[in-house]
C-alpha cells in the first residue's frame, strides 16, 4: 500500500517540480534505491520533454549556463605564449584557456587553478591557493 502511495508522490514531485533543472531532476530519480520506483521516475521526466522544449523555446542558452557549475578546478598541464604574449593555458582536463588581460603571470605546469563565472559571460582564473584574478577565453 506504502508503494501505491510514494509512486504517485514521486510523479508529481517530478512533474511539479519545473523550478527544478532537468538535470537535478535527473540526479533526483538515480538516488531512489528501488529500481521501479527509479524507473517510474525517469519514465515521468521522458514524459515531460516535450512541454519543457516548449517551455525553453528562445531561451536554451540560459539553460546550459543554469546547468553548469560556477566554478571548476584543475591543474595547469601546459603554459604557452600567443604572438601577443598572452597565456594560452592547457588545463590537465583538457581545456585551454587564453588570458585576456596584461596581468604578468608567474604560473608554472602543475599549479592548482580555479576558473569561476564572471558578469555577462566572462570568466575568471585564478590559482588555488589565492592571488589574482586573471581574466580568460576558453578557446577549446
Amino acid at each position: 500500500m506504502r508503494t501505491l502511495l510514494i509512486i504517485p508522490t514521486l510523479i508529481l514531485a517530478a512533474a511539479g517540480a519545473s523550478a527544478d533543472t532537468l538535470s537535478k531532476q535527473l540526479r533526483a530519480c538515480a538516488a531512489i534505491e528501488a529500481s521501479d520506483k527509479r524507473l517510474a521516475c525517469y519514465d515521468t521526466l521522458s514524459g515531460t520533454l516535450d512541454q519543457r522544449a516548449e517551455q525553453n523555446f528562445g531561451q536554451e542558452q540560459l539553460r546550459i549556463t543554469e546547468d553548469a557549475p560556477d566554478t571548476i578546478e584543475a591543474a595547469i598541464a601546459d603554459i604557452s605564449k600567443t604572438a601577443y604574449n598572452k597565456a594560452l593555458i592547457t588545463l590537465d582536463n583538457g581545456q585551454v584557456w587564453r588570458q585576456n588581460d596584461s596581468t604578468r603571470l608567474t604560473w608554472k605546469v602543475g599549479d592548482a587553478v580555479v576558473l569561476e563565472r564572471g558578469l555577462l559571460g566572462s570568466f575568471f582564473m585564478k590559482q588555488a591557493d589565492g592571488g589574482r584574478k586573471i581574466r580568460v577565453k576558453r578557446i577549446r
